[in-house]
């Protein structure tokens, strides 16, 4: 037991922190000046879709945590459920920002792996909410770490910019490629592993009921 709850507060702690390092690398750097290359001149001409995008991002990042806490679950549902619903409206916006993003982004071979995940994120975050309407929490459950994955995906790819992770791929020289590697391993491995982990190993090794 021990040994789990130690397990759970080194996992929960790196994902705090390499999101809070992606807030303040990818969002508080746009109050300072920086413009990524998606910004645009305009409102109507993606600064109106990244601004969006950031919100979105910043709701998900900072509630995502706390909706899988049962300490807080249990003892704050009221709170549980208000945050639930600023989460799903961080995934409407990311949704709508990120659909519109991912279909122009720099990296043209990306632009399938985003738009995808982009799509998984906003559906596992329905199911989710389908689920609870009709009292099933374990359903609602698997679904909103399907979206939270989702959500840590799109850190997990920036984090790999600053910190390539070489040793699982090797080093490859061609940027473009390395990048759509990254891309697409970031976000559907971390996706099987959980399915395989939620449902797969359960199903074999499960109780029969």
């Amino acid at each position: 037991m021990a040994l789990k709850i130690t397990w759970y507060v080194i996992a929960w702690t790196l994902i705090i922190v390499l999101s809070v390092y992606f807030f303040f690398d990818n969002v508080i750097a746009y109050f300072y000046g920086y413009r990524g290359p998606l910004f645009g001149d305009t409102i109507l001409n993606n600064q109106l879709w990244v601004v969006m995008h950031m919100v979105g991002g910043t709701f998900t990042l900072l509630l995502g945590p706390v909706q899988f806490w049962s300490f807080i679950r249990n003892r704050f549902v009221k709170f549980h459920r208000v945050a639930g619903k600023i989460y799903m409206l961080g995934i409407a916006l990311i949704g709508l920002s990120a659909g519109r993003l991912s279909l122009i982004s720099t990296c043209v071979p990306c632009r399938i792996s985003l738009f995808l995940l982009t799509v998984f994120a906003v559906a596992s975050t329905f199911f989710a909410w389908k689920a609870i309407k009709t009292r099933n929490i374990k359903i609602h459950r698997q679904m909103m770490v399907r979206s939270y994955i989702c959500v840590l995906a799109f850190v997990l790819v920036r984090v790999n910019d600053v910190f390539p992770l070489d040793f699982l791929f090797g080093k490859i020289a061609d940027p473009i490629y390395a990048r759509v590697v990254q891309e697409y391993f970031w976000s559907f491995v971390p996706l099987i592993l959980a399915e395989i982990w939620m449902v797969w190993i359960p199903a074999v090794y499960g109780r029969k009921d």
